[in-house]
């Protein structure tokens, strides 16, 4: 796998957890999709489908598209700021 869709895939993953993890993203609007597990969110081509579906969805003031852009370009030191 080419290593800058690698790092977009572990950086959008990181970025949906923060969500979930402050309650931006309600845990169980997260459960009822097979890309979260025991309580985390897993890289798999449902997530990435979920994510292009909520590219314009604003979080906590920018859009998931800005949140993931972010995190790429700051990975693998990006870290959730909620």
């Amino acid at each position: 796998m080419d290593d800058e869709v690698q790092q977009r895939g572990q950086a959008l993953v990181a970025v949906v957890q923060c969500f979930v993890d402050h309650n931006v993203l309600a845990r169980s609007e997260a459960e009822s999709h097979s890309w979260f597990k025991n309580g985390k969110v897993q890289q798999t081509a449902a997530l990435v489908d979920w994510a292009s579906s909520h590219a314009e969805t604003n979080f906590s003031g920018k859009t998931l598209q800005v949140w993931e852009d972010e995190a790429a370009a700051g990975w693998p030191g990006w870290r959730c700021p909620l």
